[in-house]
């Protein structure tokens, strides 16, 4: 691969062919590829500040874990390895459903019935991953596909085992290694041991997202918004979508709390949380205790002997100061 143009149309990684270009971001460049055994992948391939022999090793370990996940909500990782020059890709499968960014982008908000099941989707998908001992940590709507073209419907996470090379980079002013970290929990970001709490954390950032139409923190640059993160309460869901329903409403912010004890212990909890939000005809404001619904889950998952974090994970983040 020459540096810099990416790959063309019938030049080869590994096994695969390249058929053309579906997207560039910034760790890698996306492709649709195929092999002798496989019609058609979505390749991606690293860019060359994500290469090395540390990260490569660390890239191997990431990815063996990631590709042991069986299950609907988690993109199926299918290969990986490294090209001749030394550039590591991925082959996973090919998804032809928008993101949760494209479908913000073209509707401004949904309707509070998707965000409900988007929400219970990804809680399930993150249960079984935090099961098996895999952190998302980088779960956004750019990183969140609709697994049809629709628009509609199941949807998918995506760059499951790519997070802890990004963790290897510093964030920038400019944002240009991580990114906005708009949906960092914020013990990642004063470098303090996460676990899977940190995910839901950035769930409740997506549907709050998703129901407003804007992300609950907005500032002049990632230092900013970082800083609204580790000590700012985000306004009310409620005043920016009115006629939420207060259990909806209660689910979120609670995802959205400062320290982990105080969000859900488990995925799966989340999840049952969601299911049990009434919606009335028309989205229209439900009467109910939306506290009470989370206490339910509580006792529920202290019934079940869930209540508390089943791994922590220590390693490096992504600080801010």
């Amino acid at each position: 691969m020459l540096k810099g143009r990416g790959l063309r149309a019938g030049e080869r990684v590994g096994p695969y062919w390249v058929l053309c270009q579906l997207g560039r971001g910034g760790m890698a460049r996306v492709y649709l590829a195929r092999s002798a055994a496989r019609p058609e992948v979505a390749l991606k391939v690293l860019e060359p500040e994500f290469t090395g022999q540390a990260r490569s090793a660390r890239f191997e370990r990431e990815v063996d874990a990631a590709s042991r996940l069986s299950h609907p909500g988690c993109a199926r990782m299918l290969d990986h390895g490294s090209t001749a020059d030394g550039h590591l890709y991925l082959a996973i499968e090919r998804l032809r459903g928008p993101t949760l960014r494209e479908a913000l982008a073209a509707r401004g908000r949904l309707s509070l019935r998707e965000v409900i099941d988007i929400g219970r989707q990804l809680c399930d998908a993150l249960d079984h991953a935090h099961a098996a001992g895999v952190m998302h940590r980088d779960i956004k709507p750019e990183n969140v596909m609709y697994r049809g073209p629709g628009g509609t419907g199941d949807v998918v996470l995506i760059d499951f085992g790519l997070s802890r090379l990004r963790d290897d980079a510093p964030l920038t002013v400019a944002g240009t290694c991580l990114g906005s970290p708009s949906y960092v929990a914020p013990e990642r970001l004063l470098e303090r041991p996460a676990d899977g709490r940190a995910d839901l954390y950035a769930v409740g950032v997506v549907l709050y997202e998703l129901a407003a139409g804007r992300a609950p923190f907005v500032g002049d640059g990632p230092l900013a918004i970082a800083r609204h993160h580790i000590t700012t309460r985000p306004p009310p869901l409620g005043e920016l979508r009115p006629g939420v329903p207060p259990a909806l409403a209660a689910i979120v912010h609670r995802a959205l709390e400062k320290q982990p004890d105080e969000r859900f212990p488990r995925a799966a909890i989340m999840a049952r949380a969601l299911e049990a939000v009434p919606l009335a005809e028309g989205e229209a404001e439900v009467e109910g205790d939306g506290e009470g619904k989370l206490e339910k889950a509580d006792s529920e998952a202290e019934r079940d002997g869930e209540k508390g974090s089943a791994w922590v994970d220590t390693g490096p983040s992504d600080s801010i100061h």
